[in-house]
């Protein structure tokens, strides 16, 4: 299975050829997500996206409450260019990320293998007391592949969570227009899921 260095050195070779949706639409899940986002993220303590690619979810929030980070600098780059106000950062994988109130993690981790994705994780988790993970969860949607994908289902990420001090405060569901179609719609669940994560209070 491909190591955090492995896969970072993968997305660097893709440049932006697998990261901007090939359907007419920058917004595959049949909604302008951002709006969403908006709703159910405070980002008055700032917010930082992990594997902000092309900067597609920044608007989302004001530009001084927003830091991108991602391990493709040819992304960064368009990001940069179309979103001129917002701040876009490479990292190295599992470096250590800026202070915030909430880190946003959107169809990332389900391209970080079992093996890797504590290590993917705990730099997250240290930085931002709230954590907002969406992507598809169902392990049905696991194919090997260039690079291979790793969906699991809700239950592995909450038991992740917990081993890092997280518990889930709420979490929802929406149809995935994209592939809300035969044959991607038999067998597997085509909704995304948000969960979103709050650190434990010490006692």
């Amino acid at each position: 299975m491909p190591s955090l260095e492995e896969l970072a050195e993968f997305w660097r070779a893709e440049g932006i050829k697998n990261i901007i949706p090939s359907v007419g639409t920058e917004f595959a899940e049949g909604i302008d997500i951002r709006e969403s986002l908006r709703g159910i993220i405070d980002s008055s303590g700032g917010v930082i996206e992990i594997g902000c690619g092309y900067g597609r979810l920044c608007r989302a929030f004001p530009a001084d409450k927003y830091i991108g980070y991602d391990v493709n600098p040819e992304a960064l780059e368009l990001a940069r260019q179309k979103n001129p106000n917002y701040r876009f950062e490479l990292i190295e994988p599992a470096a250590p990320l800026s202070k915030a109130g909430t880190a946003l993690i959107y169809a990332v981790a389900l391209h970080i293998s079992d093996e890797e994705l504590l290590r993917f994780l705990t730099p997250v988790c240290e930085a931002a007391p709230v954590i907002v993970l969406v992507e598809l969860m169902d392990v049905r949607w696991r194919r090997m592949g260039n690079p291979p994908v790793f969906n699991r289902d809700p239950e592995h990420y909450i038991l992740t969570m917990a081993r890092l001090g997280f518990r889930l405060k709420s979490y929802g569901k929406a149809v995935y227009a994209r592939y809300n179609t035969p044959e991607w719609n038999v067998g597997r669940d085509i909704r995304y899921t948000i969960h979103i994560y709050e650190r434990f209070q010490s006692s």
